[in-house]
């Protein structure tokens, strides 16, 4: 049977029309679950991304569909009861992918935002099958259990994982009036940033002299609102890494001091 629903961020679903599409809840808690990049399965070390997962259901069997959603992404998916989908509205969204019930890749699809065209369907050599077949069990089986959730991956491998990394120091400057402290990247005083969507920033505070001067992202240099969406840091490092799901301006800023940071636009 076909299914249709509206999800909005990564765990609000609206406008359900049917029961084949079932949003799966992380056991470790949170609202994502922690899958491996599908695109970059032969990276040398294990790069994961959080993903909304539905159980979809059809006349042969049970596969999962992954979406590399974000809090600022809505999307409408239709299934037509045969494991084909239509997406409308994606303009947030990078990426979606199609597995087996046993997790093997089936297909990907690539929208817009990286196809730079229609959404683009790739099934790569070796990919698993959607079932084809369907026979009635002489009596009901155990349930299966669910597959369990890929561990999330530690600090020290986000920063390994990091498409971009700068060393912060705080510098004295002197503008003939007053002297105050700015943030320096890699010895570039308040040094802009320029990014993608979806890539990550590291920002290492290992230097002596960001003691007393803990780093933040916020959405303009003003300090406005602080952002949470994207952030990851290290209790025993201070260290930060931004990994902005959405194009946009930002500002990393010292939690303590005004104006000692910089601009990060991201594309």
């Amino acid at each position: 049977m076909s299914d249709s629903l509206v999800l909005k961020g990564v765990k609000d679903v609206q406008k359900h029309k049917g029961t084949e599409m079932l949003l799966m809840r992380p056991k470790r808690g949170g609202d994502t679950h922690q899958i491996k990049k599908w695109w970059a399965m032969n990276a040398k070390s294990a790069i994961y991304v959080g993903c909304s997962v539905f159980k979809v259901t059809g006349a042969a069997g049970d596969v999962y569909l992954a979406l590399d959603t974000n809090e600022m992404s809505t999307i409408r998916i239709d299934h037509d009861g045969s494991y084909g989908f239509n997406f409308y509205g994606i303009s947030q969204l990078s990426r979606a992918a199609l597995f087996t019930d046993s997790w093997e890749l089936i297909e990907h699809y690539m929208f817009p935002k990286i196809a730079k065209g229609p959404i683009t369907t790739v099934t790569p050599p070796g990919a698993g099958v959607r079932p084809t077949s369907f026979v009635a069990p002489s009596q009901d089986p155990e349930p299966e259990p669910e597959p369990a959730p890929e561990p999330e991956p530690t600090f020290n491998e986000l920063v390994a994982a990091a498409d971009l990394s700068y060393a912060v120091t705080v510098v004295s400057v002197d503008d003939g009036y007053s002297s105050s402290n700015k943030y320096a990247l890699n010895g570039d005083t308040q040094a802009s940033i320029s990014m993608s969507a979806g890539q990550s920033v590291h920002f290492d505070m290992s230097d002596a002299s960001t003691s007393g001067h803990p780093i933040a992202i916020y959405t303009d240099a003003s300090k406005t609102t602080t952002v949470t969406v994207g952030i990851n840091t290290d209790a025993d490092s201070n260290d930060l890494i931004f990994t902005p799901p959405i194009a946009g301006t930002f500002s990393y800023q010292c939690t303590q001091h005004a104006d000692m940071g910089g601009t990060i636009t991201v594309n």
